[in-house]
């Protein structure tokens, strides 16, 4: 299962046990993306960028040893993938944003509704789970279109070698992720 899979699994399967927890007093130190003050962190749309497959095969350039050309194809596909998703990478931190706003109203207010959550910020966590997920669709699609680019650029041997960093590297960015990247209650 590829990471943006996870992810958003993850991202929606989370958000509920979100509204249901309490606020702790020291929310307002929170990490920028750290939705709620309860160390579920989003990941900002950079670090997206940094784990999408063409990301971590220009990270990994020389143990592919590839090429001069191999590598300025693979970064116009980089580009031409940035391209196509600089829309979706902002809405991503715009929601990320609407998230932690939404999230942060948890706890305190015994007449708000799930977890002291008032029925405004209930609506407004709905909206933004509805629309990370379809950012992660479009940002899924991406990717999947940037790896289909580069196995036209690699050699039989740099795609095996390609599967298993992007295999690494979705297992190694959702352990940064709290609970490994699982669901909670998993």
């Amino acid at each position: 299962m590829s990471f943006h899979r996870s992810f958003i699994a993850l991202a929606l399967a989370a958000l509920p046990a979100l509204a249901a927890a309490q606020r702790s007093p020291n929310v307002r130190g929170e990490r920028f993306g750290d939705v709620g003050g309860r160390g579920f962190v989003m990941p900002r749309a950079s670090e997206l960028e940094d784990h999408s497959p063409v990301g971590v095969v220009l990270d990994k350039k020389k143990k592919l040893a590839l090429s001069d050309s191999q590598l300025t194809a693979l970064k116009a596909i980089a580009k031409e993938l940035h391209d196509k998703n600089a829309s979706f990478y902002q809405m991503w931190d715009s929601v990320r944003v609407s998230m932690r706003s939404a999230a942060g109203a948890f706890g305190g207010n015994a007449t708000g509704g799930v977890g002291g959550m008032s029925q405004a910020d209930q609506e407004r966590l709905a909206t933004a789970r509805t629309r990370m997920a379809a950012i992660m669709r479009a940002l899924r699609d991406g990717d999947e279109w940037s790896r289909l680019e580069m196995v036209k650029v690699l050699t039989d041997e740099q795609k095996a070698k390609a599967e298993q960093f992007w295999k690494d590297d979705a297992d190694d960015f959702g352990q940064t992720l709290p609970r490994g990247g699982r669901p909670p209650g998993t």
